[in-house]
């Protein structure tokens, strides 16, 4: 699958961890991947598709019971269209998992309206679980036409709807809309609250729109009757538009046009006019009330909320929209898009019916960027801000909630990074007292900061700056710096207070079992095995350590000291949970049907570029492959990507890669498949991406035709994303390849630079500003707008070189592809067709950019590209493709 992350930032994504776990750590690492069996069946798109996923997994309270959140398979009779399969949460269910008998209880039943219920959330007293629902009620359509509030109480098993508004949701995939994020309420106290709230963690994270004020009353963010929250909405909208535009073009009474303007004719009327109320309901009475309204910018941008510790206030930095761009200046912003928005800071008091009392920001504060913790005394909150659009700079100020009062803290830029909803980095500003703030700069140097006085923060010798400091139970602040725990002391700086004897810090998951001052820290003691405790950051005292288990952690508990993990194995997926008492108990076991699966074979291929750089390839043999077969190859390209040393973290060959995706599904129809490394030199320099595409895939071609696995005469090219623009730039430039597939690829890139999101239509006068396109050049080698690099665009785009394809050429391409639109498919075949060269498009009606809305277009997509390569690389076949050449 591919993503607006993963298009951006190739070579990233396999390497991140889940949400809550620190990036400096692998529990275990990554299960290998077993031998293969000499017997089994061949894997099939069915087991891929009707595969479940664990979604998210918390404790209770008390430790009792973890609620987990289960994604149903792709089975009919559930409701699609609304985002990739993979990752659609309105397929969801609830199940309780006791830690103590091993029971298995599911408490929803989605899949009898075709509903989800997902982002399960205990209260503080463990007594109700609050969860986002789909279901319908009343006269709603079978899967439902919203997303509500539900509770489920633990004491009767009884579950209802918590008011009929809709919710703002988060989408998963491409540039995630609505981006929230709550912090603070119950389990936020102290700077516990500068993280926000957590629906489902992983690669594609969703935060929550509401969170436990108390072990009572909810926070919620709401939007307005008539409005359709991402979750279901994404994807449907342009159907509701077009639905609509077709019935005033029936009437004949209302004209359907959607303005744009820029400049001089763009008007206060292009401002966002979609509004978040917030409101505040008690499960127990099931009474409500509105807070306040804010507005609501649904691209890139995000709505931040954090309640103060005294639960009375509730502090927002609210995205207003766009900034617009100015003549001469880069566009989009140089360092972050984030930073194109504009945004504005209010307070309003937990109370029915006040307003949001917005700040009058000073000019050097002029355009707020990142909201911080609140002070202890509830009284003021810190944030970083700019004067100018296009600053790097960004220092720290302190706004008064009483007031509105904004006020220069210290004197120098304040973070480094960009403001980061979904994954945020470590908060930048922490609160030592109600006064004086500790602040990180861009250099990674901590300072104190009283007012406008700045104290530099020393080290003991011999220890790194840490990159975060956590609060302690006591609320003073501490750090985890290699073996050393520490505590900041404001006139001495940074004081040892405990040698761990090697470890690194696991920060506590938002999982409502948070015990404020005791974070899970992993020992890697020499000469014992890794295992896990809590760390008193008052005393440096240990917890009794517990062994630490290979998976994939998702959340700590450190009240019961306990680590819940996912093991992923060829005979299924696995949720075990480890304790401070040494055991290791299976509490959930999915898809073990895939026991049954031969999945044939992967290994490491080392090879040398031309130009003597040394590189990886990942190879997949068939299911019961014989040395000295000579088989067909299939090359899975995508620009940017290296496979690893260590093929257990190469996520272009997982296992439960989804749909298309699944490698293991082609070398099940008797091909072996190769993914090779394609470094494309530094994004930040001037380059030619084009002409570096076939440096790291013929060698390792070559690499795999020497070992005797292939018939080097039957070599097929497919990818998808920056994969099929990979497609289609290595077909211009190699006649090795005799037959490829472009899936959602880019061909033309001063096109692709303007071209509107398809499926923008339905935000009144910010159409325009939902694509992300022009600020993704840099891919390419680019650097600046068509006008001003004419030569390095034409350079760069396939369409440039299309009269030199001649290879069999199937290009797939969604309706709604939100990184490329249709025409981008087009253009290229249409370059083929006017040349009578063998190619054929095929357009899927409200597609996504990973083609994966609905199963029967996956499988869809998977058949016609296994018969486009059977038809041109199959023994008989072999000579209809391309002629060989270089």
């Amino acid at each position: 699958m591919a993503d607006h992350t993963r298009f951006r930032t190739t070579p990233r994504r396999h390497r991140l961890l889940v949400a809550g776990i620190a990036s400096l750590l692998i529990l275990g690492g990554a299960a290998p991947a077993p031998a293969a069996d000499p017997v089994g069946r061949p894997l099939t798109m069915e087991d891929v598709l009707e595969r479940q996923t664990l979604d998210r997994a918390t404790t209770s309270p008390d430790g009792e019971w973890v609620a987990a959140v289960i994604r149903r398979g792709a089975k009919p009779g559930e409701a699609y269209g609304r985002t990739s399969y993979e990752v659609d949460a309105t397929r969801s269910d609830v199940w309780l998992l006791s830690t103590r008998t091993g029971e298995r209880r599911r408490i929803t039943d989605g899949a009898a309206h075709a509903a989800g219920f997902w982002c399960a959330t205990w209260s503080p007293d463990g007594r109700r679980l609050a969860m986002l629902s789909t279901t319908p009620e009343g006269g709603e359509p079978r899967g439902g036409d919203n997303v509500r509030l539900y509770v489920w109480e633990r004491d009767t098993g009884a579950l209802r709807r918590l008011g009929n508004w809709p919710v703002i949701t988060q989408s998963r995939y491409g540039s995630p809309l609505d981006q929230l994020d709550l912090r603070g309420g119950a389990r936020g106290a102290g700077d516990g609250a500068d993280a926000a709230h957590a629906c489902s963690v992983g690669l594609l994270p969703e935060n929550a729109p509401f969170l436990w004020l108390d072990s009572q009353r909810l926070l919620i963010a709401t939007l307005a009757a008539g409005e359709v929250s991402a979750a279901v909405g994404h994807y449907t909208r342009p159907y509701r538009i077009a639905a609509a535009d077709a019935a005033r073009l029936r009437d004949g009474m209302e004209p359907t046009g959607s303005a744009v303007a820029s400049g001089a004719a763009r008007t206060s009327g292009a401002a966002v006019n979609a509004r978040v109320t917030f409101r505040v309901a008690d499960t127990a009475t099931g009474a409500a009330f509105a807070v306040a309204a804010v507005p609501a910018y649904p691209f890139r941008g995000a709505l931040t909320a954090s309640v103060s510790p005294d639960g009375r206030r509730l502090a927002v930095l609210a995205t207003v929209g766009a900034l617009p761009p100015m003549e001469g200046r880069n566009f989009p912003h140089p360092r972050f898009e984030e930073w194109s928005l504009e945004r504005r800071l209010g307070f309003a008091d937990l109370l029915p019916g006040k307003a949001v009392r917005w700040v009058t920001m000073p000019a050097a504060a002029r355009l707020p960027l990142e909201l911080y913790g609140w002070s202890p005394d509830a009284r003021a909150v810190a944030l970083r801000a700019r004067n100018d659009a296009y600053a790097t700079e960004t220092p720290l100020f302190t706004a008064r909630a009483d007031t509105g009062a904004v006020t220069a803290a210290g004197r120098r830029s304040v973070g480094g990074e960009a403001t980061g909803i979904v994954r945020p980095p470590p908060a930048a500003a922490l609160w030592l007292d109600r006064r004086r703030l500790a602040a990180r700069g861009p250099d990674g140097a901590w300072t104190v900061v009283e007012g406008q006085h700045e104290t530099p923060v020393t080290l003991p010798a011999g220890v790194t700056v840490p990159d975060r400091l956590l609060r302690a139970a006591d609320g003073s602040l501490a750090a985890l710096s290699g073996q050393s725990l520490l505590r900041l002391d404001p006139k001495r700086g940074l004081v040892k207070v405990a040698d761990l004897g090697g470890g690194a810090f696991v920060p506590p998951a938002d999982d409502g079992t948070v015990s404020l001052g005791r974070p899970l820290v992993v020992l890697t003691r020499p000469g014992a095995p890794q295992s896990l405790a809590t760390l008193d950051l008052v005393t440096g005292a240990l917890g009794i350590p517990f062994p630490v288990p290979a998976g994939q952690p998702l959340a700590t508990d450190p009240t019961h000291p306990s680590l819940l993990y996912l093991v992923n194995q060829g005979s299924g997926q696995y949720l075990r949970r480890g304790s401070a008492v040494g055991t290791s108990t299976e509490l959930l076991a999915l898809n073990t049907n895939l026991d049954a699966v031969n999945w044939g074979e992967r290994r490491l291929i080392a090879y040398e570029a031309a130009d003597g750089t040394k590189l990886n390839g990942s190879l997949i043999l068939p299911p019961n492959y014989r040395a000295g077969q000579r088989l067909p190859l299939l090359v899975w390209v995508y620009g940017g990507y290296q496979v690893p040393a260590d093929l257990s973290g190469d996520y272009m060959t997982g296992r439960d890669m989804p749909g298309i995706y699944n490698l293991y599904l082609y070398a099940a129809r008797g091909y072996a498949v190769l993914v090779p490394s394609m470094p494309l030199g530094p994004r930040d320099g001037k380059r030619d991406v084009y002409t570096e595409l076939p440096k790291g895939v013929l060698p390792a071609v070559d690499k795999v035709a020497a070992l005797g696995i292939i018939d080097p005469a039957r070599v097929g090219v497919f990818g998808q994303s920056y994969g099929g623009y990979s497609v289609m730039g290595l077909l211009g430039q190699t006649r090795r390849f005799r037959a490829g597939v472009a899936i959602a690829g880019i061909s033309e890139l001063v096109s692709n630079w303007g071209q509107f999101d398809p499926t923008a239509r339905g935000y009144p006068g910010i159409e325009h500003e939902k694509s992300a396109n022009s600020g993704m050049t840099e891919l390419f080698g680019l650097h600046a707008p068509p006008w001003i690099d004419p030569d390095g665009y034409r350079r760069n785009s396939p369409l440039s070189f299309v009269n030199k394809v001649e290879t069999p050429l199937l290009l797939l391409h969604g309706e709604f592809d939100t990184r490329g639109a249709p025409t981008q498919a087009e253009l290229f075949f249409q370059g083929l067709y006017s040349r009578g060269r063998t190619a054929e498009l095929v357009r899927y009606g409200g597609e996504s950019h990973s083609l994966h809305q609905s199963p029967a277009n996956v499988r869809d997509v998977f058949e016609r590209t296994v018969d486009w390569f059977d038809r041109f690389l199959q023994p008989a076949n072999a000579n209809a493709g391309s002629v060989s050449g270089p």
